[in-house]
């Protein structure tokens, strides 16, 4: 059981640590972005820390930022489709999605169609039905960074998503942004089709651009893959030094001995 005042007071002091970061990562106020924003700058702040944590896999983290978000925001209705998407389905995640699409109501185009991909469930064709949605809103705002990522990573095939995401890597490279997460979808995506050496490559930038938590799980799965289970769980152990309470991260590295022991 966590003691709920240490980790509020552990979450203010991470977004003053990583307020460069987040000046970064914000977009310009003109144009048809997602309304992330509101006037609380302390809900602001954890909603950039959140939406890092979420694009870097860290998604314990990024739950822990939004909620804290609509702690200090009720109206962050961005912070709720965030929660939504982490939230498995009943009455909670459906009660951030009413509250979603509450307060969403007088946003732009951007944010509606972004509240709209809630709607979006299951089904065959859910992928190309999702792209649908993020194509008109990448049509809408192509400078847009989490638009253009989500739009890459819905497009059909795997070799259309690798174009899209380097497309994404230099446009974030040349405007001084973060792209860490990029580099490590890459990896991934090159790994996916067999081109082992590359995605080795990638995994390798992504840890030197981030020696975080997700950076050294995303190693242990690579040589776990592979079945160099005990390199494996030395990236796995270090992920945990990084963020200790991730589950999935301590049931790795049980399996992992498991597996060393037989």
């Amino acid at each position: 059981m966590y003691n709920n005042t240490l980790v509020k007071k552990l979450i203010m002091s991470f977004v003053l640590v990583f307020s460069f970061f987040i000046s970064s990562c914000e977009q310009p106020e003109e144009g048809n972005y997602i309304q992330w924003g509101s006037e609380n700058e302390m809900a602001n702040d954890l909603i950039s820390r959140g939406r890092y944590h979420y694009y870097n896999v860290e998604w314990d983290m990024a739950l822990s930022y939004f909620k804290a978000a609509v702690d200090h925001d009720s109206t962050s209705f961005a912070s709720y489709v965030m929660l939504a998407w982490m939230t498995p389905a009943g009455e909670l995640r459906d009660e951030h999605i009413t509250k979603a699409k509450k307060y969403v109501q007088g946003k732009n185009e951007t944010s509606n169609l972004f509240v709209s991909i809630l709607d979006l469930q299951s089904g065959e064709d859910l992928r190309e039905r999702r792209h649908k949605v993020w194509s008109k809103m990448h049509e809408i705002e192509p400078r847009g960074n989490f638009i253009h990522y989500y739009y890459a990573w819905t497009k059909p095939t795997v070799d259309e998503r690798i174009v899209e995401y380097e497309l994404l890597l230099e446009k974030l490279k040349s405007a001084d942004r973060s792209y860490a997460h990029v580099v490590n979808t890459l990896a991934y995506a090159h790994y996916g089709k067999g081109e082992k050496a590359k995605a080795k490559e990638y995994f390798d930038e992504y840890l030197r651009l981030y020696p975080g938590n997700n950076s050294n799980d995303s190693m242990g799965e690579y040589y776990f893959n592979e079945k160099d289970y005990e390199t494996s769980l030395e990236y796995y152990r270090k992920s945990l030094e990084h963020f200790r309470y991730s589950e999935s991260g301590r049931d790795k590295v049980k399996e992992i001995n498991d597996l060393l022991k037989k």
